[in-house]
């Protein structure tokens, strides 16, 4: 059974996580009081960082899925995390749905990021010099997935793409998961970097 660890000092977060994840039989407390190395963590855990707690630099190696909560999001923070390992990264007031969902994403093995750190992220990807590539992923696609595809790439949110093509959200949506499935991305990110 995957358990989720909370490395926090903040009795609400904590309560929080345990509300969302079942309680004390699958979320377990860190407290910030001990340095986070200084506990057993298995590989298929899941690990919640509040960095209300500790530090960027305070962060051991990974070794489980992990997910740093900070204040305010930022690009440049959520790109140096992802470089050591981090696969979540987000608001630590973030809607519970939210993160549920980021834990969910997290024991599937993929990347959660709030969608307008996506979007930054998306939006600095260097392009690459073969257009034969980016041709190839989208011969697949109808002319509808390539117009979402490519304004996907631009940085633009799913709302934004809704407003561009005027169909609703819902429809962008099912675009985006046709796309994913034709493409084998598992994410936005993932589809833009293989198309920059």
């Amino acid at each position: 059974m995957v358990s989720v660890n909370i490395y926090s000092k903040d009795k609400t977060l904590v309560q929080l996580c345990r509300d969302l994840f079942d309680g004390r039989k699958t979320t377990r407390h860190l407290p910030a009081n001990k340095k986070l190395e200084g506990y057993d963590i298995s590989p298929q855990d899941i690990l919640i960082i509040d960095f209300q707690a500790c530090d960027e630099k305070d962060v051991p190696k990974i070794v489980c899925p992990c997910m740093a909560l900070v204040a305010i999001p930022q690009k440049e923070q959520a790109l140096r995390l992802l470089q050591k390992g981090i696969r979540a990264y987000g608001n630590r007031f973030m809607h519970k749905d939210n993160l549920k969902q980021a834990v969910e994403t997290l024991k599937a093995g993929q990347i959660w990021l709030p969608p307008a750190i996506v979007s930054q992220v998306i939006s600095a990807l260097p392009a690459t010099e073969s257009e034969n590539h980016e041709e190839a992923l989208l011969d697949t696609l109808t002319s509808r997935e390539v117009e979402v595809a490519k304004w996907l790439v631009s940085g633009l949110s799913n709302q934004e793409i809704s407003d561009k093509m005027f169909v609703s959200v819902r429809t962008v949506k099912a675009h985006l998961t046709s796309i994913f499935k034709k493409t084998g991305c598992r994410n936005r990110l993932e589809l833009a970097s293989r198309m920059k």
